[in-house]
């Protein structure tokens, strides 16, 4: 996947305001639009249209939630020139759950030749009507840049809270950073800071899977054990043997792992504590020449603190990650000290992901917006993980 500079500079040309109307023809997508879409996502998702082909297939033609993709396409005679999907969410509340499935807008990109022209607010609104016309209530969006906020806040979407993205950095990527900085705008000096933020790469893990020896195999040390890939019956399991509180959550049964795991523009290593049944497990995330040096918490889950503690002081000790990132928004208060304790902080300057949420009935944007008892635009009544997220 591309960086973050770049990623910011495609969300800003997307969103800007129009400086001219251009007449588009906005169509849903059908398989034989693939390899366009795949092409055009080069510059979003990665520069690999093979690649891109593998995400396209994985996160809207085998989405266990919206199987039919809802992706809009618009064309400028013949050409490709934007697009905007939603793949299918699931959502529970209240404690006996109800479900909900809700589409989540996502991957808007317009061909740079044509940004700034008004494509993307007309793509937006021909996909809000047909989403309404199939019945879906509401739509989610937890990805969201800032311009796109901006953007979507205007079309009367509303801010359900702000996402506190927590970094633990390393004293040697602290300093390596405000190098990098210092040197970018110099001359002839600016190539060594950009190869520099590209330590790692898909050796991020290399540590973890030394520490454990054989990550695909059912070894470690103590209770803790690591693998590449997950055992998504077995964490299923666990999340349904614990108390839930009733807040809006994402399922998290074994269907939306095994397809959550799945996704081909990441690497994951899965961290258990316990053994048949896992106790406790943490779910670490890299994504390949992106933040090379930087791994996210995904998911964590435990059956008490004291597992939750050792998890995370595991992924911290054997790791040895020069940065690592954590989701705080509606997390239990062990959880916050936990991250606090090892020095996880907020840094000033970064973009700090939104809860968007709109509703699709036009004659309820004025109206309180509630599922399944829970007011869907207020930040208390989320559980919120970096899983349910396509930043994940």
């Amino acid at each position: 996947m591309l960086g973050n500079r770049r990623q910011a500079l495609v969300s800003w040309d997307t969103e800007e305001a129009p400086r001219r109307a251009l007449s588009c023809r906005v169509v849903p997508y059908s398989v034989e639009h693939k390899a366009l879409v795949a092409d055009l996502q080069r510059h979003l998702w990665n520069p690999d249209a093979r690649l891109n082909a593998s995400y396209l297939e994985w996160k809207y033609h085998r989405n266990p939630y919206i199987r039919d993709p809802l992706i809009y396409l618009a064309f400028i005679g013949d050409k490709l020139v934007g697009m905007r999907g939603a793949f299918g969410t699931r959502w529970e509340v209240g404690d006996p759950a109800e479900f909900f499935t809700l589409p989540y807008p996502d991957d808007s990109v317009i061909d740079p030749v044509y940004r700034r022209q008004g494509i993307h607010r007309t793509i937006m609104n021909f996909a809000l009507r047909d989403l309404a016309r199939r019945g879906y209530r509401y739509v989610v969006n937890l990805s969201a840049g800032r311009i796109t906020v901006e953007a979507s806040l205007k079309m009367r979407w509303r801010d359900a809270g702000k996402v506190r993205a927590l970094y633990r950095r390393t004293l040697r990527k602290t300093a390596a950073d405000f190098l990098s900085d210092r040197v970018r705008h110099l001359p002839l000096l600016w190539r060594w800071a950009d190869d520099g933020s590209r330590h790692s790469g898909d050796h991020l893990f290399d540590r973890l899977d030394a520490r454990f020896s054989a990550p695909d195999c059912w070894r470690g040390t103590g209770s803790l054990f690591a693998q590449k890939t997950p055992l998504t019956r077995e964490m299923s399991q666990l999340v349904a043997r614990l108390p839930r509180d009733g807040r809006i959550r994402h399922v998290r049964d074994e269907r939306f792992l095994a397809w959550r795991f799945s996704n081909p523009l990441r690497n994951y290593r899965f961290l258990y504590f316990g053994r048949e049944p896992i106790r406790g497990y943490i779910v670490l995330q890299q994504s390949p020449g992106v933040n090379g040096d930087r791994a996210c918490i995904v998911d964590w889950e435990a059956e008490s603190d004291l597992i939750r503690a050792e998890l995370l002081s595991a992924a911290i000790e054997y790791g040895k990650f020069p940065e690592l990132c954590f989701w705080q928004l509606g997390t239990s208060p062990a959880a916050a000290q936990l991250v606090d304790h090892h020095g996880f902080k907020s840094f000033h300057g970064l973009h700090e992901n939104c809860v968007l949420v709109r509703s699709l009935r036009d004659n309820a944007l004025g109206a309180p917006w509630i599922l399944g008892g829970r007011r869907l635009d207020d930040a208390n009544q989320w559980d919120l993980r970096m899983i349910y997220s396509m930043v994940a």
